[in-house]
């Protein structure tokens, strides 16, 4: 049995000894790791760099701006590729670390000693955005941007190495709002031209949906809920809390449930007949097409409440026509629907961009005397289609119909592996 002391006075020597040590290593340890990031973040730039140098490594014709553009994003594509990571990250990595060599010499130099966390130089940069000149500015502005970003960066170098990062993150906002030479009303003007709707997927068939809007809108929006859920929970049959009808409310008014305007969007939905049912244990999911599966009483539901559905049975037998030779050069919407059923997403390895906003690519193009057969389709996102057939890389299928990659320096994509953990049977 472990000793108890009363006082810290009384344990051992050697314990507060480890434990000092412990957090020394885990000191040395995060500054290895700050290291680490700003060195690969530098790779990250100066691959790009090179690739601008010489964009024919990725494009046929680099004569032309729209050809450097398309090589630079290529090249960000295949960084991607190698770093299993999106080509959003990527630009993201990249942009930071440009913005900091070119306007935070100092801040820079503390996150490749290890003494400052990429995060931080991150939202030191985004602030930098704050006081730059628009464009077209004259002499003197210009004069104001270059002494603003200098007042930041020396003042993010010291902050950096003795607050915490929520104080920094404080210092640096006041800092930031003394130096803008745009006035209040005008910075909220501009936020609210960035409002938006974004939806992140959570687990288990959940997801979070939220609405970027000015704050005053969305105060009265949760002051609605909230009264609305008041009136719902005085009847007596009302057993849910108050979060869930105002989560309930949001959903069935944005939606339209109820009115003349209620949403009709297509969503692909696969339930196995089996799962409809009552076995035990279905052998097969039912699954929210290039999203996941769902539960079986969201998909019985789901069944239940459609007014029509589609029959796909895997064997194959199709109701509907599918091939189409060489008639025409698009594809039917009974075939679209049937690469998004059979897909998901998009075909190429690793991506996980819907199939439903996917554009329809032949493996043969059309202009080479490509056919307009199910088996000559496959689901490409927008960033895919450019990226076939406007560089070098190339886009292979296989026999299970998903796409490898190989670029033009020679990687070669690899399918995501399948887990062999299998569930229990209970």
């Amino acid at each position: 049995m472990e000793p108890w002391f009363d006082d810290v006075d009384d344990r051992p020597r050697d314990a507060a000894f480890f434990v000092e040590s412990a957090l020394d290593d885990l000191q040395c340890a995060d500054v290895d790791l700050n290291r680490y990031e700003a060195r690969r973040s530098a790779r990250i730039a100066d691959t790009v760099a090179l690739v601008r140098r010489n964009p024919e490594v990725y494009v046929h014709h680099a004569t032309d701006k729209d050809a450097l553009e398309q090589a630079e994003r290529a090249a960000i594509f295949d960084i991607a590729l190698r770093l299993r990571c999106s080509e959003d990250y990527v630009r993201g990595v990249l942009f930071t670390a440009e913005q900091a060599m070119a306007h935070l010499p100092l801040l820079w130099q503390q996150a490749k000693d290890g003494f400052v966390s990429m995060y931080l130089v991150g939202r030191t940069v985004g602030a930098l955005a704050r006081v730059r000149a628009d464009f077209g500015a004259s002499e003197d502005e210009l004069d104001l941007e270059r002494d603003a970003m200098r007042l930041i960066d020396q003042a993010a170098a010291e902050w950096a190495l003795s607050c915490p990062p929520a104080a920094f993150l404080r210092r640096l906002r006041r800092l930031v709002d003394r130096l803008d030479p745009v006035g209040a009303a005008e910075r909220h003007t501009r936020k609210v031209r960035d409002r938006r709707v974004v939806v992140q997927e959570d687990e288990d068939g959940m997801s979070w949906f939220m609405a970027y809007i000015p704050t005053i809108d969305a105060i009265a929006a949760k002051r609605r809920l909230t009264s609305a859920a008041k009136h719902a929970q005085k009847s007596p049959d009302e057993c849910r809390t108050r979060d869930q009808i105002r989560a309930d409310l949001c959903s069935q008014w944005l939606r339209g449930i109820g009115t003349d305007t209620a949403v009709k969007t297509k969503i692909f939905v696969t339930i196995p007949i089996e799962l409809l049912a009552d076995t035990p244990a279905p052998p097969r999911e039912a699954e929210l097409v290039g999203h996941g599966p769902i539960d079986p009483l969201t998909a019985k539901q789901l069944f239940l409440d459609t007014t029509a559905f589609r029959r796909v049975i895997i064997d194959p037998v199709r109701s509907v026509v599918i091939d189409m030779d060489r008639r025409s050069r698009r594809a039917t919407p009974a075939q679209r629907e049937w690469l998004i059923l059979q897909h998901g997403t998009c075909a190429r390895d690793g991506c996980n961009r819907l199939a439903q906003d996917a554009d329809i690519d032949h493996k043969t193009p059309w202009a080479q005397g490509g056919t307009t057969d199910i088996d000559e389709l496959r689901p490409l996102c927008p960033r895919d289609h450019v990226h076939r057939h406007l560089t070098r890389a190339i886009y292979r299928s296989r026999p299970d119909n998903t796409i490898q990659v190989i670029t033009p320096t020679g990687h070669e994509s690899k399918p995501p592996s399948r887990s062999s953990v299998t569930a229990p049977p209970f």
